[in-house]
């Protein structure tokens, strides 16, 4: 029998009702994330909006490249929210929007105090209430990694707020990510049993703990600044629209399940089809009425035989032939194959074929930046050459004048398979300003800088 193939066109992946409803649940947040990075109202608004966009182009297009749908739409709205950052009056920092309550703006003041990676994490972790996963989507690491950089971000903290000195993580504690954990509070994990039942019975680490945790709680109840009322529902209508335009339905995605299903189920064979059985009954009871009626009609047997038993003279008895003994030959044992369970895999990219012989992987360059030339006039064409990005990922490259703003030149360059990009910016100041500039490049999840010296 010929294989039963899957027809083509069946949606797969990720379904729009799913990522719309994560992204009406966390737009609030990100739209406070960008409003502390300097953003104003309106360019806040313009940024939640653009890089949840993003989001769901990248999740129809390139799904493999997103591992945590959350993670990567903090960074991306940290990324554009960098580039149009004003640090305008009504910031909710100590000041602006938040002075009226005065325990909100000793927390926004310390939290502006930190550096923008450790505040980013005390936002998305104590905030946000994120999981690590996405903690470390969003800062460019993994979950181990985002757990550290929230530890250290929160003993950083706590001085600002306390007016007491620091707190050292003790020389032989080298897991503060699990000191971090713990201080949440809550059950704790079994990789956090062994430093949890150490904390316990060493003062140091569970001092940490303690700071861990005063820092957790000041933070979760730190005012989240919503969307606007006015720009919610147009903001979130556009962002839904895209997405059921590119992404499959969820009920699609079960009609596919279904179907696959029913071209990898395989039906048990049947010996005999019950109509057949029915069939063969009917048959028998009308050819024994039948010979019942014949009998009644010619006397039974008894009219074929004489009174001595014997059959009469004229009647002449039909001697059935012979036949050859028949073989019952017992029908062969079929046994059913045992039920399999399907797991269906959708794999994140086609992999390519092997080769006879394949090379090694190449290594992972570092992250670096170059500018070339170093030095010249305003106004010259720059060549900026970079490794270590993410591969396929876009590059911002901004041109930024010796007080650190920007001055308008910008230009957005492709990363290759290796992770490296070369490209052209123009060293224009529009103020003219001699000494240091800085090239600075970035992809969201991770910033480097070059220096061009810029002559008068």
């Amino acid at each position: 029998m010929a294989e039963l193939t899957r027809p083509a066109g069946v949606p797969t992946g990720v379904a729009a009702e799913d990522l719309v409803a994560a992204i009406r649940v966390h737009a609030d947040r990100v739209h406070d994330a960008v409003r502390r990075i300097g953003c104003d109202a309106d360019a806040a608004v313009q940024v939640v909006e653009e890089s949840a966009v993003d989001l769901v182009e990248v999740v129809a297009a390139r799904p493999e490249t997103v591992d945590d749908a959350v993670g990567w739409w903090f960074a991306r709205a940290r990324a554009l929210g960098r580039r149009v950052a004003t640090r305008s009056a009504d910031l909710p920092l100590g000041g602006g929007v938040l002075s009226v309550d005065e325990d909100q703006q000793v927390l926004a003041e310390a939290l502006d105090e930190l550096p923008e990676r450790e505040r980013v994490a005390l936002l998305l972790r104590d905030s946000y209430d994120l999981p690590a996963t996405s903690v470390g989507a969003a800062l460019g690491t993994d979950e181990h990694g985002a757990m550290e950089v929230v530890g250290r971000a929160r003993l950083a903290f706590l001085p600002l707020v306390d007016d007491e000195p620091a707190l050292a993580v003790p020389a032989h504690q080298a897991d503060l990510g699990a000191l971090a954990r713990i201080g949440e509070g809550g059950p704790v994990a079994a990789r956090d049993a062994t430093v949890r039942r150490h904390a316990l019975s060493c003062d140091a680490c569970r001092e940490v703990t303690d700071g861990q945790q005063r820092a957790h709680q000041l933070l979760s109840g730190l005012t989240v600044i919503a969307l606007p009322e006015a720009d919610r529902v147009g903001v979130l209508g556009r962002v839904e629209a895209q997405a059921y335009a590119v992404l499959p339905s969820a009920a699609a995605l079960v009609a596919a399940d279904g179907e696959e299903d029913y071209w990898d189920d395989d039906e048990e064979p049947r010996l005999l089809s019950p109509l057949l059985v029915l069939l063969a009954l009917v048959v028998a009871g009308m050819l024994g009425l039948g010979l019942g009626i014949l009998l009644s009609r010619t006397g039974g047997v008894g009219a074929l035989l004489g009174d001595t038993g014997r059959a009469a003279e004229d009647v002449q008895l039909v001697q059935p032939p012979s036949r050859p003994p028949q073989v019952l030959v017992s029908p062969p044992a079929v046994q059913a194959p045992a039920p399999q369970t399907s797991v269906f895999v959708i794999p994140p990219s086609p992999s390519p074929s092997p080769t006879p012989s394949p090379s090694p992987a190449p290594a992972v360059d570092p992250l670096t930046l170059t500018v070339d030339p170093a030095s010249g006039p305003n106004g010259a064409t720059l060549t900026v050459n970079g490794t270590g990005w993410t591969p396929g990922g876009e590059v911002l490259v901004e041109y930024l004048d010796p007080t650190g703003a920007p001055t308008g030149s910008q230009s957005v360059v492709v990363a290759d398979a290796r992770g490296r990009f070369t490209g052209e910016i123009t060293a224009q100041d529009p103020n003219n300003l001699p000494g240091r500039h800085t090239i600075r490049a970035s992809d969201g999840a991770q910033t480097a800088e070059a220096a061009y010296d810029a002559t008068a």
